[in-house]
């Protein structure tokens, strides 16, 4: 059996990814489908969440095993099959990508039919739109990087030319009234 799902963002609007996965796949399996459909960097922290139907959290599947003891919830993605946890014919799930940020795809299961012979899955079977790009700083989008042979890291964001002037006065010769940069002391109410 196949599951078919549908990826949405809530930063992206007129993005739409369909992915199709085997029920017997594991939540890993599908979480490398994503990362290479968006061209994701694979070292950063992913979790996969069954949700209700109003998008609460409910149960994790972690990239790491993360157990504690007895009550813990999480399940690692490498050992959590598909069939044993999708339930729902219209299964909800968050897909979270970023977690500084809190930033996640939004999954929904839209169908489940037969396997196709000959086809590798997962695969993606519609795509609109570009993803939104994986790593947020501060709220502004660095874009992707990338690692050269000698491990400098390029990053392709625009953003090293105006690093620091979303600062404005707070910093540099713009000193707060009462403080300048000749006396480094504060003032005082004399």
């Amino acid at each position: 059996m196949i599951f078919k799902f549908r990826l949405l963002s809530d930063e992206v609007k007129d993005f739409v990814r369909d992915f199709e996965v085997r029920a017997e796949q594991t939540f890993y399996d599908f979480h490398k489908s994503i990362q290479d459909e968006f061209g994701y960097d694979s070292s950063q922290i992913a979790s996969f969440f069954l949700t209700s139907a109003s998008w609460d959290k409910e149960r994790e599947f972690t990239l790491f095993d993360m157990s504690d003891g007895e009550n813990n919830t999480t399940v690692p993605m490498d050992k959590a099959i598909l069939k044993n946890f999708i339930t729902d014919p219209k299964q909800r799930l968050l897909y979270v990508y970023d977690f500084f940020n809190d930033r996640a795809f939004f999954i929904e299961l839209i169908e489940t039919k037969k396997e196709l012979e000959y086809t590798d899955y997962p695969m993606v079977t519609f795509a609109k739109g570009n993803p939104p790009h994986q790593i947020l700083f501060s709220n502004k989008d660095l874009g992707s990087f990338t690692e050269d042979e000698s491990g400098i890291i390029d990053f392709e964001a625009d953003y090293d030319e105006n690093l620091g002037s979303e600062f404005g006065s707070e910093f540099g010769s713009d000193a707060p009234e009462g403080f300048s940069e000749e006396n480094e002391e504060y003032p005082t109410d004399e």
